[in-house]
């Protein structure tokens, strides 16, 4: 355990220099130390009664307002399909999410259900923005995730704990959960941005996206389609969710003048594995059978005024395995702020 734990240190040491997530911040006017941190939240207890499946995920992030090591720049230009422009940026995030079986008040396994899991982690990547023509860009990154899934991720802790805080019914399955795995992931993402002509001082935008994922935590192909509807939206590029999950970032341009844009998406996903259904790699412990054909759904709205957002969303996942009792929903909540 402390050996898993050291490297867990190191391989977070080594995330928090560099990045997860896309971005434009070579066009800000800051200095050195200026950057944008982000908060977001996401738990179905603010759509459901009890826990259960994707119960619960927090990540927090900070994109400084500066382009990216250039050796990281050059390493990322090694990987197929990544193109490296003058603005490119920079985000480091830390992360948890909590997986859980539908019955959270049983203390044997349930073979029928999802395991119990944690997944503590760090990302780092690096995106470049690459404008075509007026009211068409794109923008792609990479992201490498490194981290622990099992008893390291103190997945356990933090939701018995804030049951206890609570007052409510406390998870008696955690015995049971999926052994300590380190993990690794990398994922490429491409977003296409379609800004068709404005109708007076709304605008809208139109954004498909690609995503590939490979790693002993993830690996899956998807796509997606996403629509935004408000103002200015060109000095937003949208919130950041979880993975797996659509393409968001912190940035936004600071504006004294409020803005505000609903929006909404869709995303497929191909899966070839996920260990918190297939179980862990090298070890026995419990998994079911995935659903190969896994779909997102998401809409929210959001509003900024100055130099902080805040985005509330909900997403709806299909049923991940077989013997799922109906989909999994869950709510978000992201704080963005420049400083």
């Amino acid at each position: 355990m402390e050996r898993l734990t050291t490297l867990l240190s190191l391989a977070v040491g080594v995330s928090l220099s560099v990045f997860s997530g896309f971005a434009d911040c070579a066009e800000q006017e800051a200095n050195e130390t200026s950057g944008y941190w982000s908060l977001q939240v996401e738990n179905d207890g603010w759509v459901e009664n009890d826990d259960q499946y994707y119960t619960s995920g927090i990540e927090v992030s900070y994109m400084p307002a500066s382009e990216p090591p250039r050796w990281f720049k050059n390493l990322a230009e090694v990987f197929p399909f990544y193109e490296r422009t003058p603005e490119s940026c920079v985000i480091y995030s830390l992360g948890q999410t909590i997986f859980t079986p539908e019955d959270i008040s049983e203390k044997e396994l349930i073979e029928n259900d999802r395991p119990y899991a944690g997944w503590l982690y760090g990302s780092a990547a690096t995106a470049s923005r690459v404008r075509v023509r007026d009211n068409y860009e794109y923008i792609n990154g990479l992201e490498v995730t490194l981290g622990i899934v099992g008893p390291g991720s103190h997945a356990d802790d933090v939701q018995d704990g804030f049951h206890r805080f609570l007052g409510t019914s406390r998870p008696e399955g955690w015995d049971n959960q999926l052994e300590d795995e380190l993990g690794l992931v990398l994922t490429y993402i491409r977003k296409w941005n379609y800004y068709p002509e404005s109708s007076g001082f709304l605008d809208y935008e139109m954004s498909p996206h690609a995503v590939v994922a490979l790693g002993n935590v993830y690996t899956y192909a998807g796509g997606g389609l996403s629509f935004r509807w408000g103002t200015k939206l060109r000095e937003d590029i949208g919130p950041p969710t979880i993975r797996p999950g659509f393409p968001g970032v912190p940035y936004f341009r600071p504006d004294p003048q409020p803005n505000w844009y609903f929006f909404a998406g869709l995303e497929g996903r191909v899966v070839a594995r996920n260990i918190f259904l297939d179980g862990n790699t090298f070890e026995d412990s419990h998994s079911v059978d995935k659903n190969i054909f896994v779909g997102d759904m998401q809409f929210g709205f959001a509003f900024h005024i100055k130099n902080v957002r805040i985005a509330l969303s909900n997403i709806m996942r299909s049923e991940e395995f077989h013997g799922q009792d109906g989909y999994t929903d869950y709510g978000a909540v992201n704080i963005s702020f420049y400083f």
